[in-house]
């Protein structure tokens, strides 16, 4: 009888401590950020809406940009004048891709094709934008 008495006690523990001894809930963290350059024109943090890491089939991960409305126009302005030509796009004077302008970029999106692992792709993804993806279904929040 006494043993299962102390089991309800036990049981019970957890349910009896303190709210001051939850965990506070998660907040977004701020990461820190690299100069994004395309074109060699810069482009602040602020001016990425989203940077996210995307695997591909052969396991590579590449990294996606979408930019803000403002600076996707200026990315359209940039690649409608290298038709034909390679945009370079540099992260702390490090190339990340160099990548043949087939057609102007007119939706805000660059993909740079996969060369890391999901590790270093989602790092990169923080120090382009300084935070974490946006979830992929906004609702959800």
């Amino acid at each position: 009888m006494k043993r299962r008495l102390a089991l309800l006690l036990l049981a019970a523990l957890p349910l009896t401590m303190p709210a001051c001894a939850a965990e506070p809930p998660a907040q977004a963290t701020a990461f820190e950020t690299g100069k994004l350059a395309i074109a060699g024109e810069a482009f602040a943090p602020s001016e990425v809406l989203d940077a996210r890491a995307l695997p591909d089939v052969n396991g590579k991960v590449g990294i996606m940009l979408t930019l803000t409305p403002a600076a996707a126009r200026r990315l359209e302005a940039i690649t409608g004048s290298l038709v034909g030509k390679p945009m370079l796009v540099a992260l702390d004077g490090k190339t990340l891709a160099a990548e043949l302008v087939r057609k102007p970029v007119t939706d805000g999106v660059i993909e740079i094709p996969g060369r890391w692992n999901l590790t270093d792709g989602e790092a990169l993804a923080r120090r382009i934008s300084g935070r974490d993806p946006l979830p992929d279904d906004l609702s959800a929040e």
